[in-house]
């Protein structure tokens, strides 16, 4: 599987604390398909959910043949969905400050005057909506924290990234190693490998995305085995509320956000 299933949200992440309950399945898988027919979307998913002050944000992502070539949405009522807008690198700029909480408002403006930054000039005027900083939130944690195993992916002969059907999960022993999960994200670069890493069960047929045994600060990540050992469980500790889990019989993985929407701001003070 690419993306997540709404049916192992009660089994595989109601183990980190993370679920949404049964009518709330029920209503988003039929308005999620409904969604991709009507939109002609070829993947449409369930991301996660966003815990804001007036009303909560349930959040889906779509994608096609191209991985990260991706258009995001948001509902109220998981009936209707809503598409948020694109954001440029300014407005990421700008997003990437902001710290206060959402508010359940889509055209509440975010004020960077209102904002204290240490170190910096207090910003002058510049504002953000609620609408475009929950797109550039979503598209922030993508790059950060979205992750697969190792292998579950490969590029062709014309370099075009593949679901890998080869992919028979990891093995016991291997769901416990941080090096055998990667970020889900474009800009790999093969040269930054050293000789060492490549000489060290490096495959360049699937090792096309940087793992995340690499990420800074050093313990960033969490990760458990459960059920017996059958499942492995990450959690993110820079964006507390991502988790994800992988298990290999049957062959699955997926990864949800629950939470605040916040990046945790004071990570560099937590670990050692």
């Amino acid at each position: 599987m690419a993306t997540l299933d709404i049916s192992d949200i009660p089994q595989h992440f109601s183990i980190a604390g993370v679920t949404l309950n049964a009518q709330e399945r029920a209503v988003m898988t039929t308005s999620l398909k409904v969604k991709a027919e009507a939109e002609k979307l070829e993947h449409l998913s369930f991301w996660g959910k966003i815990l804001a002050i007036q009303k909560d944000y349930m959040l889906a992502q779509a994608s096609g043949s191209n991985f990260f070539d991706r258009k995001f949405f948001y509902s109220f009522d998981l009936v209707n969905w809503l598409q948020l807008p694109e954001v440029t690198p300014e407005e990421m700029a700008v997003i990437d400050k902001v710290t206060k909480r959402f508010t359940g408002d889509p055209a509440f403006e975010f004020s960077l005057a209102t904002e204290e930054v240490e170190g910096e000039e207090k910003p002058k005027g510049q504002t953000i909506s609620e609408e475009k900083r929950l797109s550039g939130v979503i598209q922030l944690m993508n790059y950060e924290v979205q992750i697969v195993p190792r292998g579950a992916y490969f590029r062709d002969g014309n370099l075009t990234l593949q679901l890998n059907p080869m992919f028979t999960g990891l093995q016991q022993s291997e769901l416990g190693e941080l090096t055998n999960y990667c970020h889900f994200r474009e800009g790999f670069n093969i040269n930054k490998k050293t000789a060492e890493e490549r000489a060290r069960n490096f495959d360049e047929t699937i090792d096309i995305f940087d793992s995340i045994a690499g990420d800074d600060p050093r313990g960033v990540w969490t990760i458990s085995a459960e059920r017996g050992g059958s499942v492995a469980l990450l959690r993110s500790l820079l964006w507390p509320g991502y988790v994800f889990f992988h298990t290999p019989s049957p062959v699955k993985w997926g990864g949800m956000y629950y939470g605040w929407g916040l990046k945790n701001a004071n990570i560099g003070f937590m670990l050692p």
